[in-house]
């Protein structure tokens, strides 16, 4: 049965919503959520019961979604934050190198240039047709790497990173950490922890949740390798130990990463997003929308435009991206007429989830068509 949750969301009535790359629509229920942790708030430090509770219950959701157990998962204020966490947490020495791509959003790129002060080289990966191959990747990878860090789907061109196993695979014989970012993909697209190190995602995208947190996975294996710099009294087993002034023990598994108290008001609404995608099926959101995005890919090329977003099954996400130097005129004209995307950085970028239909598909391709001022689709 096709997925009718369009309804559910106000905006979508208005417009047709196709911009989830940048900002995801907000499961309505999370604004009860707000009023929820509002009143428990109320309570003063009685509340902090249910604050815990909730903390555990969105904690159990996040790994059920990411197939792992519950002490492998934490939640810290963003991805960046969790990426410069990764970075302090890993012993450097001049010479090691960090693989990357082209296609990674500044905040995982940032983290890796730093550390080019200390001696550290970053392997950036050019793109070939708007995705990276595996075996591409696989070859810049020897003895001196010490992390390869990628998106699961890119923000630029929204192509899947197949195949991921094998670039674990051979992180792992050369004992390098891999690390993924999940956030455009997380929630829409199928996400497998097999052979990943540590994995991070934001939630106000495809989570239908709200900004402040970020989701992070620790491996078992590499939590054992990993040595935090950042330590709080939220990262202790105990704060009220007689040698409490000597000495700490950090909390076992991911829990270790978050150094004072989370962000309760957002991990409220979280729980909401979380448990409404389980039961919905990420699976099932995936399948589903397939055919949408194929349409939306093949709408663009037979407009003519300049695809960033290459062909191929096995690269298809939930995002389609064409180049153009009047992106954001395209955007502009595009919102006068009730759709959103996202037009800048010299791309447009739709992206399609449950809360889209083929009617917003339509909507687009026939604005981009015929829409006043509407620049040459073609021109790049």
């Amino acid at each position: 049965m096709p997925l009718s949750y369009k309804h559910i969301f106000p905006r979508t009535s208005q417009v047709a919503y196709l911009d989830t790359s940048a900002e995801g629509l907000p499961l309505p229920s999370c604004a009860d959520a707000f009023q929820a942790y509002c009143r428990d708030k109320a309570d003063g430090t009685p509340g902090r019961k249910a604050f815990h509770r909730v903390e555990s219950e969105a904690l159990d959701l996040t790994a059920k979604l990411l197939g792992t157990e519950t002490g492998n998962v934490t939640f810290l204020s963003s991805a960046s934050e969790a990426l410069n966490a990764l970075a302090t947490s890993l012993e450097w020495a001049p010479g090691d190198e960090v693989v990357i791509s082209d296609l990674e959003f500044p905040s995982n790129v940032l983290p890796w240039l730093r550390l080019k002060q200390a001696g550290i080289k970053v392997i950036v990966l050019p793109a070939e047709g708007g995705a990276l191959h595996w075996e591409q990747v696989v070859e810049h990878i020897g003895v001196r790497t010490r992390l390869v860090s990628l998106s699961l789907v890119s923000y630029r061109t929204g192509a899947y990173l197949p195949d991921v196993s094998g670039i674990a695979a051979e992180t792992s014989r050369v004992g390098a950490v891999l690390s993924i970012d999940a956030t455009q993909a997380l929630g829409r697209c199928p996400v497998s922890l097999d052979g990943v190190d540590y994995l991070v995602s934001s939630s106000f995208k495809w989570l239908l949740g709200p900004h402040g947190l970020g989701l992070v996975y620790v491996s078992p294996a590499f939590r054992k390798r990993m040595r935090p710099s950042g330590v709080g009294w939220y990262s202790v087993s105990n704060v009220f130990t007689p040698d409490r002034f000597e000495c700490y023990d950090l909390k076992p598994g991911a829990a270790c990463l978050a150094t004072g108290m989370p962000n309760f008001p957002s991990i409220y609404a979280l729980r909401e997003s979380l448990g409404f995608l389980l039961q919905v099926g990420v699976t099932n959101i995936f399948a589903e929308l397939r055919p949408l995005v194929e349409r939306l890919r093949q709408g663009f090329v037979d407009l003519g435009c300049h695809m960033l977003t290459p062909p191929g099954a096995e690269y298809a996400s939930g995002v389609v991206a064409f180049a153009h130097p009047e992106a954001e005129r395209i955007g502009a004209v595009l919102a006068e007429h009730g759709v959103i995307v996202w037009g800048g950085d010299r791309r447009v970028r739709a992206s399609v989830h449950l809360y889209n239909d083929a009617a917003d598909i339509e909507r687009c391709l026939t604005a981009l068509q015929s829409a006043p001022g509407i620049p040459e689709l073609s021109h790049v």
